[in-house]
């Protein structure tokens, strides 16, 4: 409803109206102070209604954009987005007054206040909020409880970022609109030509505006103006990747902030999450697939927009790359890190994403990369006209596979969320020809040590995480004994070396990727980092322990496999047990069905041949390490002569679980409604607080009655309970009476044989009235039989024996 009275109103509203509400709308929908939004990340596909008006209301051509285009008919329509909302690294430019190709001709200066902020037109202004109502530290608590992928948010990013990053060549972006307010001042057209070659105008460099001074004369270059057919682009391209790649909510440590940011904000200091959401990761990578594909489309574009299409995987490299290794120290070791998996392997593959995505429908052989099932497809291989975009990125390769390999040696390669895990990292990097380009551009690294060059926080200010400092491998972590273990020699890597760093200007400087790389490297990690090669020979310890790692993973998921088959052969063998499989879905404390174990084992085989295949291993590697290494503390005992509790330990400890608890308050089981086990439960209290004392006395009773009351009523016991009302929260028992439990009644098993027994009395022509009367009666002659053959006995109580209080002789956990 108030998206159609808003249609209504924007359309007839005067354009100076419009200009004045348009702030107090986008506040409203986006509530950038904490105050209520609309609800955009919370709001999914399964509201119905209220999402597609929402989508509708606010796509790249519904009635909000239509009010947008309406106001940049006045280039002077500017409006105040204060820098406090921008990421530190952005305000850092804006405050220290660095000269940015985006932002220099947005900065506004108060010249009483001394305040700094961004004027921005009204699409800029609307994009600006867009962004930053994604990692608005007020809004995390909204966006981390919709579980959905498809919010209304994530699916208004999708709609943006194919809207205005077009990938089909010669594309324009749509609608096609005049707007001068992003073009340089026109007053003298012969001052503007000038201008063409001093400055540059927003990303793209001024050698490309040079092309359009023959036609400046003759034609109208206020309308013909390069700036007017990319700004949208432009604009989308840099705040996404500078508010979501930039986030210090990921970048920035959460204790302590780079010294020479000294402007601190409450927006700094306040993290509601310490991790992004996957809602997040999500849009994120839908990002980078739609550049990879922008960017592969500038070969066969030669419009103004193609210039735009060049730059744009070249200006997100660092940012992302910075990103990643922060989001991957700090991620927990658990399945949802396939989340931020997925979004590192998407990067690092730009051939999944040509530019004319129709070859994916043409292409019936066409196999998604994504698909977790082993296909005997053999991969296609990688193009050579990829090998430039492998030596921009090779930290994004190399550095954060070394960063992550040895994540997987300590942590449990059984559970199938890891297993296919490692399996995806190592059927990407075993694609035919990477490795070989990897290698490749490897041998153009030069190493040198560089003593002089010390690691300066102040100056490199990009917060990365530390990398393990250990002579295998990769590392920006200073070690005193460097010196002392003679790899910081001055040597030029070659397959047979392990040495280390890259500020070289030695003899081999004529190397196609040398300078490439260096320039990257020293960009992104500083001259302090130490750079190990991937592909050395022989190659790292940490490949040859997690290969040991993933051998003991396989021999004991191939075992847990044959158990879990042997359970469920045992359990629904026989008639009577394929009628209780049929009706009941199989019990199991295991989180994963027997399906998802069943695949652990091929994951694993096939991970372990692609690491061989990919580090040309050819001999076998023991599942035992035959001396221990030095330099690695990777490898994970699973042995039981720990003290602490290991995934196995726990697994088997699972089975000895016991609930001590009253029985009626058992917490709900899958294979019961929910909805009679809450109703039953009330009925049978009433029962029992009006009926307890006759309970009590029938159940005692020597009579034919009290051992009928014995078969029908539950048996008294003793309970236990944690009160927390104490200091301690000690463990306190408490005695049920006799009493009655209608609970079984609840259970879909019950409610299955129930309906079933009454549709064969419906089709003899029997009453549900009858059909209830004659279970009545078998179930009490039943009790009837069982309780004359009971001979009378004392009664005993399971209550705790005097003398030793609260304490129970059980193993439970």
């Amino acid at each position: 409803m108030r998206c159609a009275e808003l249609t209504v109103l924007l359309e007839r509203g005067s354009l100076l109206e419009l200009h004045n509400f348009f702030p107090v709308l986008v506040d409203s929908i986006f509530g950038p102070q904490g105050t209520v939004s609309w609800g955009l990340r919370t709001t999914t596909e399964f509201q119905g209604e209220d999402f597609r008006q929402l989508q509708h209301f606010l796509s790249p051509c519904g009635p909000l954009f239509k009010l947008i285009y309406t106001l940049l008919k006045d280039p002077s329509a500017r409006y105040d987005f204060p820098i406090v909302y921008l990421p530190t690294k952005i305000r850092y430019f804006l405050e220290q007054s660095h000269v940015h190709p985006f932002y220099s001709e947005l900065s506004h200066t108060n010249p009483q206040t001394k305040v700094t902020s961004i004027l921005l037109n009204p699409f800029d202004y609307y994009i600006f909020h867009f962004a930053y109502h994604l990692i608005n530290p007020w809004q995390q608590r909204g966006g981390s409880t919709a579980t959905s992928w498809n919010t209304v948010y994530y699916v208004l990013c999708c709609d943006y970022i194919i809207q205005f990053l077009p990938t089909d060549p010669g594309a324009t972006v749509q609608p096609v609109i005049y707007y001068n307010g992003k073009n340089p001042l026109q007053a003298v057209k012969c001052n503007l030509l000038e201008q063409y070659t001093r400055s540059p105008v927003g990303l793209i460099n001024s050698n490309m505006l040079t092309k359009v001074k023959d036609d400046s004369f003759q034609n109208n270059l206020d309308i013909h103006h390069p700036r007017n057919d990319i700004w949208r682009s432009e604009t989308i391209l840099t705040v996404f990747t500078d508010m979501w790649l930039h986030n210090d909510q990921v970048n920035e440590s959460s204790n302590s902030f780079n010294s020479s940011f000294n402007n601190p904000s409450p927006v700094k200091s306040f993290h509601h999450n310490e991790l992004p959401t996957g809602e997040y990761m999500r849009i994120v990578r839908v990002l980078i697939k739609q550049l990879h594909s922008f960017h592969a489309s500038a070969k066969a574009d030669d419009t103004h927009l193609g210039e735009l299409k060049k730059i744009s995987i070249p200006m997100i490299q660092g940012k992302f790359y910075i990103f990643l290794r922060n989001l991957i120290h700090r991620w927990p070791l658990d399945g949802s890190f396939r989340l931020v998996l997925e979004l590192w392997l998407t990067y690092i593959q730009p051939w999944r994403y040509p530019a004319n995505n129709l070859i994916k429908q043409i292409n019936t052989r066409y196999a998604n990369p994504d698909v977790e099932d082993i296909s005997a497809v053999p991969q296609a291989g990688v193009e050579q006209e990829f090998l430039p975009f492998i030596a921009e990125n090779l930290l994004s390769y190399v550095v954060i596979l070394q960063q992550l390999l040895p994540r997987f040696g300590r942590v449990d390669l059984v559970s199938p969320k890891m297993a296919l895990m490692l399996y995806r990292i190592a059927k990407v990097f075993d694609q035919p020809n990477l490795p070989n380009f990897l290698r490749e551009v490897e041998q153009c690294v030069e190493n040198n040590n560089s003593p002089s060059h010390k690691y300066d926080n102040n100056h490199w200010g990009n917060s990365l995480p530390p990398l393990s400092p250990t002579s295998n491998w990769s590392s920006n972590t200073r070690m005193k004994n460097r010196s002392k273990s003679g790899s910081l020699q001055n040597t030029t890597f070659s397959p047979n070396s392990n040495s280390t760093s890259f500020l070289s200007t030695s003899l081999h400087s004529d190397k196609k990727w040398s300078a490439t790389v260096r320039q990257r490297i020293f960009e992104l990690e500083g001259p302090n980092f130490y750079y190990k090669p991937l592909f050395s020979d022989p190659p790292a310890p940490e490949i040859f322990d997690l290969i040991m790692h993933i051998k003991k993973s396989i021999r004991r998921a191939e075992e847990l496999v044959r158990l879990k088959e042997q359970e469920e052969q045992e359990m629904y063998s026989g008639f009577w047990g394929n009628l209780k499989y049929f009706f009941q879905s199989p019990a199991s404390n295991d989180e994963f069905s027997l399906k998802d174990r069943q695949k652990v084992p091929m994951y694993l085989q096939v991970s372990l041949h692609n690491l061989m295949d990919m580090f040309n291993i050819t001999t076998e590697v023991s599942e035992e390490p035959t001396s221990p290494s030095a330099c690695t503390t990777n490898t994970f005992d699973m042995s039981d002569n720990y003290k602490f509790l290991t995934p196995k330990m726990v697994r088997t400890r699972i089975k000895n679980l016991k609930y001590d608890g009253n029985p009626d308050l058992h917490p709900i089981r899958s294979t019961e409604n929910a909805f009679l086990v809450r109703t039953l439960y009330q009925i049978a209290s009433k029962v029992n607080e009006i009926y307890g004392p006759q309970f009590y006395q029938l159940y005692h009773s020597p009579t034919f009655l009290g051992r009928l009351s014995k078969e029908i009523l539950c048996s008294p016991i003793t309970v236990y309970h944690y009160d927390k009302s104490i200091s301690g929260s000690p463990r306190v028992s408490s005695n049920l009476p006799p009493r009655v439990s209608f609970r079984f009644m609840a259970s879909y098993t019950f409610l299955g044989y129930f309906f079933f027994g009454a549709f064969i009395s419906y089709l003899f022509g029997y009453r549900i009235e009858i059909y209830v009367a004659f279970i009545l009666f078998l179930f009490l002659f039943y009790k009837s039989l069982k309780a004359i053959r009971i001979r009378d006995s004392s009664v005993r109580h399971n209550y705790p024996t005097q003398g030793f209080g609260n304490i129970t002789f059980n193993d439970s956990f």
